[in-house]
């Protein structure tokens, strides 16, 4: 499957930040981290104003965080997920 970030583009301007946590060597951060080199500079390309940040910490399981507006957030695990489902988790969380 060929991912691509033309759908990113538009996140609901409800969302206001986008945490990716994941550890820098662990066998179940696999994918985030593949994700993460090919995808995140075309994505802060795309969403200049959003904060997308990226946490590394040894020891934990990768999760994403997304915070909208009014302080609600929604965590999502990451765990041996690839990059085209962590593609499909990041459009569910831009809608």
């Amino acid at each position: 499957m060929r991912v691509t970030l033309t759908r990113l583009a538009a996140f609901t301007p409800k969302l206001k930040e986008v945490r990716i946590i994941l550890d820098p060597s662990g066998k179940a951060s696999k994918g985030v981290r593949e994700y993460i080199q090919r995808f995140y500079p075309n994505l802060k390309k795309n969403n200049p104003n959003l904060p997308i940040l990226v946490r590394e910490c040894s020891g934990v399981k990768p999760k994403l965080w997304a915070r909208y507006e009014n302080g609600k957030e929604v965590s999502i695990s990451l765990t041996n997920q690839t990059v085209p489902d962590i593609q499909k988790q990041l459009e569910a969380v831009g809608k």
